[in-house]
């Protein structure tokens, strides 16, 4: 067993005021600070900038949009433009909801001063707003919000999706930010085109896929690329991995399922540990800080460490914070593919602490949030339904679109190499099976007012009204009609997603 800490640097601000033309012929060389534009995808260059507020984020057919770590890894956002002219906004970047909406209510937010740090938009000032009278209301793992439906222009890295259906929040509790959600719709079926879904329509990629790279909280800078693969970003090959039914998840939700078959660790002296097989459905969550697995794998990885303390309130498992960059891993397998996330990304530093990356997984649901994810490259395909996991890694830039059919997701080796092998042991003695109670209680205070993401959506009850955009008589925006995709959203119908 062994000590764990997590040590964080104040991360760099990305910004979005970038030039998103480009020259006519792409294939001149151009300067890397300009954007360029190759056949089917557009890249846009990150500027890192000085902040005096809390990290914002940024960047864009293949369109790369940048993402950051903000606070220390507490959460990943993108920044947007919505509305005509533009209007910036930073979303959470979230893979366990297909909804996205602006506009939180910062008095009854979860942190409210950090709430009021960001943009609001402003849809009096939009030439281009459409609004409905669908309304919704989502109820988070963390949270809820009241939106009404509007169509807009909404602006991501280079391309600009015409008339997407996006929600302004009415009233919200506990989310301090909006939310842009990629994910599958959870009942299986649209309720209304979401962003992927246009994005494609308006072949502005070529299929509903994307691939996310978060990044180590070391290097908080991340890419998030609709319709691309981009090969400097990983290492190896990208493992294929079927996306589970929804009659086969846990509670019969279509979510970013995949079955993990078996967790270890590597400590720093080279000892590998590795549990018995598994059969564990996971779903990959962008939106939640931490991983939520179940309870004797959750306790089985706080006993690996000496000294940890238990907070039966949060159920944080706190870490001895003295040693610094252990060359070591918490391991997570995948059939023959195994992402190894160091313990450094996997140890959540906030406010002077150290907390272990997962939580009990009490409500059916196993989480891979984003102490995993900052480890690993992962390629989203919602059309063939799979998810292409490597080892993430940094070795520039070279992005490959993707394209249609089958075998949409090019079958690319990542132009990283991992690092010369060290001296190892091994064993199966990871003991996942059987509860451990905790060997010492932490009794000081912990973390206060911070904010660990929504988590994913669990139940969506629709309606109309009441509204807080009039949807007739508006100034350069008339009322606008939905079709069978606003009917679906409007007609109470939809009751409880679970």
């Amino acid at each position: 067993m062994i000590p764990l800490t997590f040590l964080l640097s104040t991360a760099p601000v990305l910004t979005s005021a970038l030039d998103f033309s480009a020259p006519s012929d792409s294939s001149q060389q151009q300067n890397p600070s300009l954007v360029t534009r190759g056949e089917g995808f557009i890249r846009s260059p990150l500027n890192v900038l000085p902040n005096q507020a809390p990290p914002k984020l940024i960047k864009g057919r293949q369109n790369e949009v940048a993402i950051e770590n903000q606070f220390t890894g507490t959460r990943y956002g993108v920044e947007i433009e919505v509305g005509t002219p533009g209007q910036k906004l930073t979303l959470i970047l979230d893979t366990g909801s297909p909804d996205t909406w602006v506009n939180p209510t910062c008095d009854t937010a979860n942190v409210p001063d950090d709430c009021r740090t960001f943009p609001v938009y402003d849809w009096r000032k939009s030439s281009s707003l459409n609004a409905t009278r669908a309304t919704d209301i989502l109820v988070y793992g963390k949270g809820n919000a009241t939106i009404q439906y509007v169509r807009e222009s909404v602006k991501l890295g280079g391309a600009t999706v015409r008339n997407q259906v996006i929600g302004v929040a009415l009233e919200s509790h506990d989310i301090p930010l909006g939310i842009l959600g990629l994910s599958p719709p959870i009942r299986g079926v649209n309720e209304y085109p979401y962003i992927l879904d246009t994005m494609k329509d308006q072949k502005l990629i070529n299929s509903r896929a994307f691939s996310m790279d978060l990044r180590t909280v070391d290097s908080p800078e991340g890419a998030l690329i609709f319709g691309g693969v981009d090969t400097g970003k990983y290492i190896g090959s990208l493992a294929k991995l079927p996306m589970l039914d929804r009659n086969q998840t846990p509670r019969g939700a279509d979510r970013y399922y995949v079955t993990m078959t078996g967790v270890g660790l590597t400590y720093p002296d080279g000892l590998v540990e590795r549990s018995q097989e598994l059969e564990v459905p996971v779903f990959l969550d962008s939106g939640g800080t931490l991983s939520r697995l179940p309870r004797p794998i959750y306790q089985a990885f706080a006993s690996s460490f000496a000294d940890t303390q238990y907070d039966p309130s949060t159920g944080f498992y706190f870490l001895d914070c003295d040693v610094a960059d252990l060359d070591g891993s918490i391991d997570f397998y995948f059939g023959n593919k195994v992402i190894n996330v160091p313990f450094n990304d996997f140890i959540w530093h906030v406010q002077g602490y150290c907390v272990l990356g997962v939580l009990p997984d009490d409500d059916g649901e196993p989480v891979l949030g984003d102490t995993f994810l900052r480890a690993a490259y992962v390629v989203f395909d919602q059309d063939n339904r799979n998810l292409h996991l490597a080892q993430a890694a940094n070795c520039g830039s070279n992005i490959v679109a993707i394209s249609t059919g089958a075998d949409a997701v090019p079958s690319v080796t990542g132009r990283c190499t991992a690092p010369p092998p060290r001296p190892t042991s091994g064993n199966n003695n990871l003991d996942v099976t059987a509860e451990r109670g905790p060997t010492a209680t932490f009794t000081g205070v912990g973390p206060t007012g911070i904010d660990i993401g929504p988590g994913p959506v669990a139940t969506r009850v629709s309606g109309t009204g009441p509204l807080g955009i009039n949807p007739t008589g508006q100034s350069g925006a008339g009322s606008v009609k939905l079709g069978w995709w606003g009917a679906a959203v409007a007609a109470l119908v939809m009751g409880l997603m679970m």
